[in-house]
């Protein structure tokens, strides 16, 4: 007996799908979400470089054009409504071809990107004093902004679920069935049925599509390298800095992050979908970031990962099949996906028929505690209300026991120690978790009440113990 016919059923918990959710759910409609992992945001979107892009850099005409600079726009007033932060520090393209800035300006122009202003190499200097001899004509975009895209992304998945969105984790899509007015979707144990169809799987999209029978693209995978900075590097750079792009993509950006560290890459190497580091890209982030700028101190990374991003042609593929109406396509999601995704997620919206009217469903998530953010009374007088808020845990990013059973008892609740990562810190200072992964570890097991050694890192079948330990607590 089918219990329930959803309007949608959207795979993939990445920005995109996320998005995608979020907006049928806030419109309105019956979605559900499903993803393979056990949390959302643990795939490209978690390795981003969290740059909501001003839109110069699309070719106009496209829907990477489209896409971004509307997206764009909406970012401010969602970000309020999630209590997400987002900074406007504006970003600067920087080189030594005059002819390719003023393409990028021409670009700029044409896609209705707002507030670009073109700059020589004597004010290039006042802005950036560290910019390197070679770098002599430049950009400034205002509408530039920098997020985390793995909280944003959380965030979104919170208010789609407290507005009555499901989502199915460690759901590994097995089979699809059409029937009259509606299909079967099964991971072999459960079905779950619905009307239309998002494939917004990411780099996983061909094998979803060959379920789905629809149509199959030819994907470049590209990963990405990056450095993660300490702290201490946090006036670097006062705003995003780009190179001159080429055919690979935008280049080796230095950029700081709302969190204060400074990111620096990303590399853009042919890969499969493995996410490893290797010599070669880590010299190339280091010899381009500091062609760029005489003040780049990759001595204080404290952490070195990779992305990997698809790409389908020169452009995004956000389509009904054509083999079946009902099934949408979303493929070659690269970058300015992250910058595009809520002017994706409406575009979609239309393709399947769907009034866009997100105000329909208008419940809020309450924002996470960040004592980081608080004066001093107000940490005091938390504090006093709850014991929990003045232990801390993280001593790196000075975390507090208090913030990590907010982040767990949250309208999703995080499984794995990444996921408590990606929502309140521990484990993203200058440590890197090694004083404190073993306590986050015992408070998940505790609050979800499960044993220690079920507890994983990343994946459900990445178990944070490998063997026998001590049962004493650490906390």
């Amino acid at each position: 007996m089918i219990e329930k016919i959803y309007d949608a059923v959207v795979i993939g918990g990445g920005v995109i799908g996320v998005s995608v959710f979020n907006t049928l759910v806030k419109s309105g409609y019956d979605a559900v979400l499903i993803e393979k992992e056990p949390d959302v945001s643990t795939g490209t979107t978690k390795a981003n470089s969290g740059i909501i892009h001003a839109g110069f850099d699309a070719k106009p005409g496209t829907l990477k054009a489209k896409m971004n600079v509307e997206g764009n726009a909406m970012f401010p007033g969602i970000c309020e409504r999630l209590h997400v932060p987002l900074t406007k520090c504006g970003a600067y393209v920087i080189g030594n071809d005059e002819s390719v800035v003023d393409e990028l300006l021409s670009r700029a122009k044409a896609n209705g990107v707002k507030k670009m202003h073109k700059l020589g190499r004597s004010e290039l200097k006042k802005k950036l004093p560290n910019i390197t001899d070679d770098m002599t004509y430049g950009l400034f975009a205002e509408n530039s902004y920098i997020i985390e895209p793995y909280f944003y992304t959380i965030c979104l998945a919170e208010e789609a679920v407290v507005n009555g969105g499901e989502i199915y984790f460690n759901y590994e899509l097995k089979k699809v069935t059409k029937k009259k007015g509606y299909y079967i979707i099964s991971n072999g144990k459960e079905n779950l049925y619905a009307k239309k169809i998002v494939n917004c799987a990411g780099f996983g999209y061909n094998n979803v599509a060959k379920l789905l029978k629809t149509e199959l693209y030819n994907i470049e995978y590209r990963r990405g390298e990056y450095y993660v900075l300490d702290h201490s590097e946090r006036d670097t750079v006062p705003a995003t800095i780009f190179p001159l792009p080429t055919k690979a993509g935008k280049g080796v950006l230095v950029t700081p992050t709302v969190s204060g560290n400074i990111l620096v890459g990303p590399t853009s190497y042919p890969s499969d979908d493995s996410t490893c580091t290797t010599i070669e890209g880590i010299h190339d982030v280091a010899f381009k970031s500091k062609s760029m700028l005489t003040n780049v101190n990759l001595g204080k990374a404290i952490r070195i990962f990779a992305g990997v991003r698809s790409i389908v042609g020169d452009d995004f593929v956000i389509e009904n099949s054509k083999k079946d109406s009902n099934i949408i396509n979303v493929a070659g999601i690269c970058s300015p996906g992250l910058s595009s995704a809520p002017a994706i997620a409406k575009y979609i919206m239309g393709l399947m028929g769907y009034e866009y009217n997100p105000t329909v469903r208008d419940k809020t998530i309450e924002p996470y505690t960040r004592l980081a953010d608080m004066s001093d009374d107000e940490k005091n007088k938390l504090i006093k209300h709850n014991s929990d808020y003045g232990k801390i845990i993280c001593k790196c990013e000075n975390i507090t026991l208090g913030e990590i059973k907010d982040a767990i008892n949250r309208p999703i609740r995080p499984q794995t120690m990444d996921g408590i990562k990606r929502r309140v810190r521990p484990g993203m200072g200058r440590c890197q978790g090694g004083f404190c992964n073993d306590k986050v570890a015992m408070i998940l097991a505790k609050e979800n009440n499960v044993d220690l050694s079920m507890i994983s890192k990343e994946k459900s079948n990445g178990k944070y113990i490998a063997g026998e330990i001590s049962s004493r607590s650490v906390l």
